[in-house]
């Protein structure tokens, strides 16, 4: 008895286009990054794009994990006076990236800050400018209150406000609202604050 799926008629498929499936086999997959797609060359493989541009295809080869006992045998060499031949600088100049500025680019975009997506839900929010408007940084007195439905501590009190007011967006809402100064500290006292057991 045969093997049910080696005996299995192949069916030729008509319903894939072959053409569009070649196509996307031999692609390199679309670039996002509107500074790399204008620096990528399509007919050089993506591995020599990488290498020309400076960047690493596969980090784990180009920082691999040290080799200690080929150190040491570098280091009895040297010892012994068996001292290898420097790489001269014309063959060091031929080893630096071709596209090297995309290296420094790439450096300066991960330096510059992203601005926080962070936003507190719209119930937390109204919940929170309730007990501001009420108790304004008296945290123990918003623990106290009935309607403090979550059993917030007043700890968590203060987390809370601090990161409604570390966001500008539904922060400067709330201020305009109660005409109190932008970018300025809220003139108002802090209670109890720093000590849990006053």
């Amino acid at each position: 008895m045969k093997i049910r799926k080696v005996h299995r008629r192949k069916r030729y498929r008509y319903n894939v286009n072959r053409k569009a499936l070649n196509r996307k086999h031999k692609s390199t997959g679309k670039i996002k990054d509107p500074f790399l797609k204008t620096l990528w060359e399509d007919r050089k493989k993506p591995r020599t794009n990488f290498k020309e541009m400076g960047l690493s295809v596969n980090p784990n080869k180009t920082i691999a994990i040290p080799n200690y006992r080929a150190e040491r045998l570098k280091l009895t060499k040297f010892i012994n006076g068996f001292v290898e031949e420097e790489i001269p600088e014309e063959e060091l100049q031929s080893l630096k990236p071709k596209r090297g500025e995309v290296v420094g680019q790439l450096e300066e975009l991960a330096k510059e800050k992203a601005d926080s997506k962070l936003r507190l839900p719209k119930g937390v929010v109204q919940h929170l400018i309730y007990f501001l408007d009420k108790y304004q940084f008296n945290y123990k007195a918003m623990v106290m209150d009935r309607r403090n439905h979550y059993q917030w501590t007043w700890k968590q009190f203060r987390s809370k406000i601090k990161q409604f007011m570390s966001i500008p967006e539904q922060f400067n809402k709330y201020l305009l609202k109660k005409n109190l100064p932008i970018n300025e500290k809220l003139p108002w006292p802090e209670y109890e604050s720093d000590s849990e057991w006053k």
